[in-house]
């Protein structure tokens, strides 16, 4: 059973091994293209699979609105939240896209809170495709 104790779990780990990457790193990696950059550790490919798997798990239980709005407000928050280092800023950005199934689940009440919060915490003038097709996709779940 996945609930929203279980995705903040995926994230700490993500941050734990993002930190030991930054950590391990020497002042001259990636300069020139020699070394590897702490963008280039396995933990950026980890975190999308393991997020992925927690949510498909989580939609399976179908959970109530409330639920999903929970773990969707946790999703969106992290990259206005940790804008450095940014090989993590973007992963938070990129996974983003990850909770489009999970978006039909919300009632219209909390589509447009969340959207409210997404507004928030991901301006407009900041947004990538995919937060774009967010903001679309929460917007046309508030309506009905």
């Amino acid at each position: 059973m996945t609930d929203l104790t279980d995705i903040q779990a995926v994230y700490r780990t993500y941050f734990a091994e993002a930190a030991q990457a930054e950590q391990n790193r020497k002042p001259a990696d990636g300069l020139f293209g020699i070394g590897k950059k702490p963008a280039d550790d396995p933990c950026h490919d980890r975190f999308p699979a393991a997020l992925e798997s927690a949510l498909q798990t989580f939609a399976a239980q179908k959970p109530a609105s409330g639920e999903v709005r929970a773990v969707l407000s946790l999703i969106y928050r992290m990259p206005a939240e940790h804008r450095e280092p940014l090989s993590v800023y973007w992963m938070l950005n990129a996974v983003c896209g990850l909770t489009q199934p999970l978006i039909p689940l919300l009632e219209p009440a909390d589509a447009a809170a969340l959207l409210t919060q997404y507004d928030a915490d991901c301006p407009r003038r900041e947004r990538l495709p995919v937060q774009k097709q967010i903001a679309r996709a929460l917007k046309n779940a508030g309506r009905t």
